[in-house]
């Protein structure tokens, strides 16, 4: 139904509900409407519907049980809205009052529908949860109720570092502190508040009462400002009893001795120049001699290095916060890993190349590639989610590369024949995969579900992820003048690196392709399970100090 007879059909005397009639209303929020206010108009509101015997059977039961008639009810809070006090207050009272019999119908609908009966009076509202009156700490629990529940569900949703860094973050270096701290501490969390009757407060989130515990224990101090703080301070002696007995029952001093095993080594920072903007020389000479106006970055400019295999790539000390500068906010710098930047790398592509992107978003492999093109040729972009090609369009916009051609489609849909794709000679096929290898840069060892996932789970969900990606490379394979293909992954699995690439070589020899190898002097190579193993680039987390990767090369004999 549209928003422009939505007034017409769904007005009941005396009550204006022009809230959802206002454009932009949606069709669901219109329809909620409707069915709450015919619990009391259905049967005799001519306007709004015709007499129904279910309706009339609701209207006696409604009759039955309240003092006053449905219809009373909805006069009453309709004559609320008429004030003297102008148009803007009418308009707002009248609002609220809908609203109002909204919450009342929705109220009376539940009642009924668990109890088979409606009760005569209404009952009130539960109160509304708190919150910490702390900003960093009220950010830092939002931050930490989105990872658990996507944790629980077993889901690679947002992680630690892209939920605690979003643009709507002010203090980010303290929100991702207080957030990576609070799940180091967790387990130990949970065991203390098992013990008090502090999570049995209705209006006391659980990620709220981790954040304030932390912090009252373990971190800057709870002070005592709101109601979930004095909640948790209240218990401040018993969680300290409690915590103690738990250092007594392990027989450890400190509790830093029961989360060892959360604390994982941190790495390097790395960013990668933006030749679109500037080159490695002129990178370094602004880092290391800022402008005035930018001078409190020059220390950390001054320790910043180029890696000895990609010269384009930058190294600065762990634990470096690059986020706000000024290189990075205005594209000249991509906060980017060392191995996220080993497809571009392998794929060595022509300046007047035509290349696609099968599995684009959010682009950083992308506007590599267009980077290393100085800007010329094209490159085609291919995402299937919508939202991640927004993301795409605003990264490729910041670093000035308007050589990208963005669509959303799925890139096994396309038809790779048609003369739109005559002329493509390079691919980069980096498609969904587990991220096992970005366990450390997610900072998954902090969440409760890490090491414990079902085998069998583990195997079906690997498997979904091979089909895919078995398919989407043969499909690459197709395109007619193809020179070289990058298939990459974030995964360690070997099903989803060796036995993809094994599972399509013959097809590809047979189609004029062989394993290449884009980095001679990398030490890690691929598990001997193929022929060619050797020219297949692996990347060790532990030995790399970066994200764990995999790389191989299909390039076409003749080229």
């Amino acid at each position: 139904m549209s928003t422009k007879n939505m007034k017409k059909t769904y007005s009941v005397p005396g009550v204006s509900l022009a809230p959802f009639a206002r454009k932009g209303a949606s069709n669901k929020a219109a329809a909620l409407c409707k069915r709450s206010v015919s619990l009391f108009c259905e049967p005799f509101c001519e306007p709004f519907c015709e007499p129904t015997k279910q309706g009339i059977n609701r209207y006696r039961g409604l009759r039955d049980c309240m003092p006053k008639k449905p219809v009373g009810i909805l006069k009453r809070n309709a004559h609320l809205s008429k004030s003297a006090a102008g148009p803007q207050k009418r308009k707002k009272k009248q609002a609220n009052n809908a609203v109002e019999v909204h919450r009342e119908a929705a109220h009376v609908a539940s009642d009924a529908s668990v109890t088979g009966s409606l009760l005569p009076q209404q009952q009130k509202q539960p109160e509304q949860f708190w919150s910490c009156q702390s900003e960093v700490d009220r950010q830092a629990a939002a931050c930490i109720s989105k990872v658990l529940a996507s944790d629980a569900s077993s889901r690679n949703g947002k992680s630690i570092k892209s939920l605690t860094l979003a643009p709507n973050i002010k203090s980010k270096k303290a929100v991702y502190a207080v957030t990576c701290q609070t799940l180091q501490y967790l387990p130990v969390i949970q065991q203390l508040l098992s013990k008090t009757s502090l999570l049995d407060i209705q209006q006391l989130r659980p990620a709220v009462a981790y954040v304030l515990v932390y912090e009252l224990l373990f971190g800057q101090g709870c002070r005592i400002k709101g109601k979930a703080e004095k909640a948790v301070f209240n218990l401040k002696a018993e969680l300290q009893q409690h915590l103690q007995a738990l250092l007594k029952e392990a027989a450890v001093e400190h509790v830093d001795e029961l989360v060892s095993v959360n604390i994982a080594k941190d790495w390097k920072r790395t960013a990668r120049v933006n030749l679109l903007k500037m080159t490695v020389t002129e990178a370094l000479a602004w880092l290391q001699s800022p402008p005035a106006v930018h001078q409190k970055w020059a220390r950390l400019g001054q320790q910043a290095q180029v890696d000895q295999m990609l010269s384009d790539v930058l190294f600065f000390p762990a634990g470096s916060d690059l986020h706000d500068h000024p290189l990075v906010t205005n594209g000249s710098l991509v906060l980017q890993s060392k191995a996220s930047c080993l497809p571009a790398h392998a794929l060595a592509p022509k300046p007047t190349w035509h290349v696609v992107d099968a599995c684009a978003a959010p682009g950083n492999k992308t506007t590599h590639v267009a980077a290393l093109m100085g800007g010329k040729g094209t490159i085609w972009a291919f995402d299937r989610d919508a939202s991640r090609l927004e993301r795409l369009k605003a990264n490729a916009q910041t670093v000035g590369a308007t050589s990208i051609v963005a669509e959303q489609a799925d890139f096994l849909s396309l038809d790779l024949t048609s003369q739109k794709f005559t002329e493509v000679c390079g691919v980069i096929l980096d498609p969904s995969c587990s991220g096992s290898g970005t366990a450390h840069s997610r900072m998954d060892h902090l969440l409760p579900s890490q090491g414990a996932v079902h085998p069998d789970q583990q195997l079906a969900r690997l498997q979904s992820l091979a089909a895919f990606q078995t398919k989407a490379l043969q499909h690459a394979l197709t395109l007619p003048k193809l020179e070289r293909l990058v298939y990459s992954t974030c995964s360690t699995h070997e099903m989803e690196n060796e036995l993809v690439v094994k599972a399509v070589l013959a097809d590809a020899q047979a189609l004029g392709f062989q394993l290449a190898d884009p980095f001679p002097d990398w030490p890690r190579r691929g598990l001997p399970l193929l022929p060619g193993h050797q020219n297949l680039i692996r990347v060790d987390p532990e030995e790399d100090g970066t994200d764990g990767f995999f790389v191989a090369v299909f390039q076409r004999k003749h080229a």
